[in-house]
């Protein structure tokens, strides 16, 4: 059966991408999408169909993407014929609940949330999953392979908890990425060349990550082993600890999961109001 996906940005991109890499058909792979430059792009990269509008029947279709930005998804999930129970929805739109979705697709219930981040492009994502109670075994375990195409899943019991994985891993690409600007930027006025620091500052964050998914070692426990003391690390994380860095960076994901619980609460109010 196949998969469509409505809207095709980046993130369907990406997981159109990573589909692809592990074995999946392009001929199997459809896209609807507006904009005739992305569904050019589209076409060219991955040779999946595009079309400009959603068909007025969605027979055959087994996985429904839903990819439209979330201020958009409402009046498209109304736009939808009626689905078929078997069809499994898969909505990667940030802040939009399963129950007012699901009321938009006029009672369909086979339903798992996600909430993928950035590098996805890379195929290196992680990803957060939320399944309607109605879902079966079969089909979740479809979602999770699909997300897993472009990194890794995990599922959350509670749909409030999607706000926590926004905090963590929807977010969390831009408080690495901030803390690669303050190391580049100290490389810089210690006098390191541009490439010698892109180079040190990237393949640190990167080996350090890789080390601390290895195992069995929790990062506290790795932070400890490069600490020796009196050392240089021991100076330098004698600054982090006087900043408070832990205690802002707990604040810092707080208020993420508080905005993502505000821009959810918004999304289902406007959506209610337009109706």
């Amino acid at each position: 059966m196949s998969i469509v996906f409505i809207g095709g940005g980046n993130m369907a991109s990406a997981l159109i991408g990573g589909l692809v890499a592990h074995g999946q058909e392009t001929t199997d792979i459809s896209v609807v999408e507006i904009d005739p430059e992305t569904s050019r792009r589209l076409r060219d990269t991955w040779g999946v169909a595009t079309y400009g509008e959603a068909p007025p029947a969605l027979n055959g279709v087994g996985t429904l993407v839903l990819a439209v930005k979330p201020q958009h998804m409402a009046a498209m999930a109304h736009a939808l014929p009626p689905l078929a129970q078997d069809v499994r929805v898969i909505s990667i739109a940030a802040g939009i609940r399963t129950a007012p979705l699901s009321q938009w697709l006029k009672g369909h219930v086979n339903i798992v949330r996600a909430m993928p981040n950035m590098p996805a492009l890379v195929q290196q994502g992680a990803a957060g999953l939320y399944a309607m109670p109605q879902v079966s075994q079969e089909d979740r375990l479809h979602a999770q392979s699909l997300m897993r195409a472009v990194g890794s899943a995990v599922w959350v019991t509670r749909e409030a908890d999607l706000d926590a994985v926004t905090a963590v891993s929807g977010s969390g690409p831009a408080y690495v990425f901030l803390l690669m600007e303050a190391m580049l930027e100290a490389a810089r006025s210690m006098g390191l060349e541009e490439a010698a620091a892109t180079t040190l500052v990237l393949d640190t964050v990167r080996g350090a990550a890789m080390l601390a998914k290895a195992g069995p070692d929790t990062p506290a426990q790795l932070r400890h082993k490069v600490t020796s003391p009196g050392g240089t690390t021991e100076a330098a994380l004698a600054i982090l600890n006087a900043a408070s860095l832990e205690e802002t960076i707990s604040q810092a994901m707080h208020a993420a999961a508080a905005r993502s619980r505000e821009l959810g609460d918004g999304l289902a109010s406007d959506a209610g109001e337009s109706n």
